[in-house]
């Protein structure tokens, strides 16, 4: 038997449907969204029943070439672009609701993934890299800007678990998400959304695609959103927040003038203004002054502000601001990509570049009066280039090797501060960081015995590191070598085993707000792993589980600080760090038409070894703080710091589950499908002192397809349909004259609505 080839499956027939509803109603583990394999991909195994009460091929890239879900050694959820639509995805943020694992905060433009417990709040730092980073069409973005993550024209979403440091080319020390959107082909194709929902937000979305040539072949999709009423109010002026809008084009050129050539040219642009994921109240519980200066209009003494979410009324959306906050960001870039067969080898050639500019405005005082305000203008460029020299397919050991180069500026051009705490002053603060990297990387799959694969991986990652300011210049350069060796074996045709250990590295970076103290140091990750894949009962149950320990070293961790006046952040590293826990997941089709899902993970986090964490406290009417126990300060410290604490954004426990169902009638098709999600209660902050409430989510679609128009789709959809109020973030912040506090943005509320589709 070759194990690198496709498997042969065992067929079972007859699968007992009784055991398959047991097995998912127990709301365990992990779905595999995919409809199907992408074209040329290994061919899908012959099985006894018929399509649509089987569960189909999936077919990821986590090791850089295409191969099936369940033959490859790594933990992975992959999700089809129409399942993600049923289930209610709809942005990268929402892809929580199908996979436990992840944890997605949204805060002043941007996206914060955590997976499996590991992730970077400093992530929000202009120029500090994610921890989980994100790859659109193989082009890695250093920033995760909400005007790119859009959910649209996708033709699969990958979740890789566990440090990728041997394959993957920039920080993925937690792993790694990948969106590959439509590719244009030798078939005419145009599809059109146009929907309608509460607080008047509407939406679009456009595809289409058609060949040019023979060779060559082209496409478009464009998708936009204008949410004009907003979940709330200003108490201060009675204008609307938490309104978005965004608009987004990709277009593609194809071109394949023989079987061994392919070339693909993506361009894409981006726009998003809005204030959803900013802070407008405080956290329900917490408290802050309003002033604590002497002017006229001010209270003297100050007065005690709690968070509107403790005001009897429906508060929870409102804010007291009066200056109208939002995060503003514009993009574009492209690349392209060169497939090329050499005979003995394939050649791949990536090539990436990405501009974009943001504007953030902040009422950072979050009262009705004009304290302290904030408008961050920054820039963000990146280039990177990457060269693969791979086996063919079918080749007995199956092999990469690979350079990449990444080079990043981002810069504050400037910060400007101003309001009644500086009197008629304007402080305006500028900073820039340049990273230049290069890393090379190998990888090589072999059996070593029937049945049994052997996989060994090296990354050696050189980073560059300049930061300047008016008043600080520094340089600095990190070095790692990553590792991974893992082994799998085939118990059966149906069953794989596997286990593994690598290593992850995120690269140290400045802070920039201001810049003017050393990098924090890189992140190190080793992961333990093992893990099962299985496909029961004729394929129709797919059972996979996996359980890890993560031990990190020098956790990055950024918090807030005030000098003067003038606030600030922190960027350190806790001493260590440790995650471990275990998921399960199932997807299953136990009569035709219906499809059930589910996916549990367990995490025990916690820091080991921190002994200068910033805490904070409530002080009279205002937070207090950062203390840490070498500097003391006006908060109790414990002597160890915050060893033992468990690590911000970490949940015991996650699950979801869901069911789809599509029913052919004499008018037409019905395709209805539910989703459940539960993220247990989790600490915000290293010192533990504010908790999220656990949340349970349900979403909820049905979409009908008349016999007669079959070009024609409409549906209707609910999230959240149990309108819970939960925070999508909590940051303890201070600032001058008491303007501080655990602050604090509404995740969105109930929303509903409708949509009409076309498809020619």
């Amino acid at each position: 038997m070759n194990n690198r080839e496709p498997i042969a499956r065992r067929l079972t027939g007859g699968a007992p449907i009784r055991l398959a509803l047991l097995l998912c109603s127990g709301l365990t583990p992990l779905p595999a969204l995919a409809q199907g394999a992408a074209g040329g991909a290994p061919a899908a195994a012959e099985a006894s029943a018929p399509a649509d009460e089987q569960l189909q091929d999936i077919v990821v890239t986590a090791q850089r070439r295409e191969q099936k879900l369940q033959d490859v050694p790594v933990s992975i959820t992959a999700y089809g672009g129409p399942a993600l639509q049923a289930s209610g995805v709809s942005t990268v943020k929402e892809l929580t609701m199908v996979d436990p694992s992840l944890n997605i905060p949204q805060v002043v433009g941007v996206y914060l993934p955590f997976l499996r417990g590991i992730g970077n709040a400093a992530g929000g730092n202009l120029g500090n890299e994610s921890s989980v980073p994100v790859y659109i069409d193989d082009l890695y973005y250093t920033r995760l800007s909400t005007a790119y993550l859009a959910i649209n024209s996708v033709e699969r979403v990958e979740v890789l678990k566990g440090p990728q440091g041997t394959l993957f080319g920039r920080n993925s020390s937690g792993g790694a998400i990948q969106m590959f959107t439509k590719d244009p082909g030798q078939r005419t194709e145009v599809n059109a959304t146009l929907g309608y929902a509460n607080y008047q937000r509407w939406s679009g979305q456009f595809y289409a695609s058609t060949p040019l040539t023979d060779t060559l072949s082209w496409n478009i999709s464009a998708a936009g959103t204008d949410q004009r009423d907003g979940w709330g109010k200003s108490l201060a002026t009675g204008r609307d927040i938490f309104t978005e809008k965004f608009a987004t084009i990709r277009s593609k050129l194809l071109w394949e003038p023989g079987d061994d050539t392919r070339v693909k040219l993506v361009g894409f642009y981006a726009y998003s203004k809005g204030d959803i994921g900013m802070v407008n109240d405080r956290h329900s519980g917490t408290y802050a002054s309003s002033a604590a200066i002497v002017a006229p209009g001010y209270p003297n003494p100050p007065v005690r502000l709690p968070s509107l979410a403790d005001v009897p009324g429906d508060h929870f959306y409102d804010t007291r601001n009066d200056l109208p906050q939002f995060a503003r960001a514009e993009g574009y870039g492209g690349s392209l990509r060169i497939d090329q067969g050499l005979g003995f080898a394939d050649l791949v050639s990536i090539t990436g570049f990405r501009n974009s500019k943001e504007l953030i405005r902040l009422d950072a005082d979050i009262t009705s009066q004009n304290l302290l305000n904030g408008d961050l203008k920054s820039a963000d460029k990146q280039l990177t280039q990457e060269f693969q020299l791979k086996s063919t397919r079918g080749s007995r050991i199956e092999w990469i090797l690979g350079a990449y180069y990444l080079h990043s500026m981002v810069k504050y051009n400037p910060i400007t501060l101003y309001g009644d705490a500086f009197g008629a002053a304007r402080i305006e603060i500028r900073s820039k960081q340049i990273i230049d990297s290069y890393s090379a990387f190998g990888q090589a799959t072999a059996p070593i015995l029937e049945n049994t694969n052997l996989t060994l991986g090296l990354r050696y990652n050189i980073d560059d590191l300049k930061g300047t300011s008016p008043t600080y210049r520094d340089t600095k350069q990190f070095k790692k070598l990553t590792w991974k060796g893992a082994i799998d074996h085939h118990f059966s045709d149906d069953v794989m085993g596997y286990a593994s250990i690598s290593r992850g590295y995120k690269s140290g970076a400045f802070k920039t707000f201001p810049l003017d103290a050393p990098p924090a140091l890189p992140e190190v990750i080793d992961s333990y792993e093992v893990g099962l894949k299985t496909e029961l009962f004729d394929r129709r149950v797919r059972l996979n589980g996996a359980l890890f320990w993560n031990d990190i070293k020098n956790p990055q961790v950024l918090a807030v600080d005030v000098q003067g006046l003038i606030p600030g952040i922190i960027l350190t590293n806790a001493q260590k760090a440790r995650i471990k826990g275990g998921e399960i997941g199932i997807e299953a089709v136990p009569t035709r038409g219906l499809t059930l899902r589910g996916a549990a993970t367990y995490l025990d986090g916690k820091y080991v070894r921190y002994i200068n964490a910033p805490f904070y406290c409530l002080n009279g009417t205002s937070i207090t703080g950062p203390s840490t126990a070498q500097s003391g300060g006006p908060c109790p410290v414990p002597a160890d710091g915050a060893s033992g604490n468990r690590l911000p954004n970490v949940a015991k426990w996650s699950f979801n589950a869901g069911a789809n169902y599509k029913m052919d009638s004499s008018i037409g098709e019905w395709v209805g499908d539910v989703s459940l999600s539960y993220t247990g209660r989790f600490a915000w902050n290293p010192d533990n002192f504010v908790f999220e409430k656990a949340v349970t989510l349900v979403n909820a679609s049905l979409n009908f397809t008349p016999a007669s128009l079959e070009w024609l789709t409409v549906g209707v959809w609910g999230k959240n349909l149990g309108n819970v109020k939960y925070y999508s973030v909590t940051q303890e912040s201070v600032g001058p004259a008491g303007t501080a506090g655990f602050q604090s943005g509404a995740a969105a509320p109930r929303t509903y609505g409708a949509t009409v589709s076309f498809k020619f």
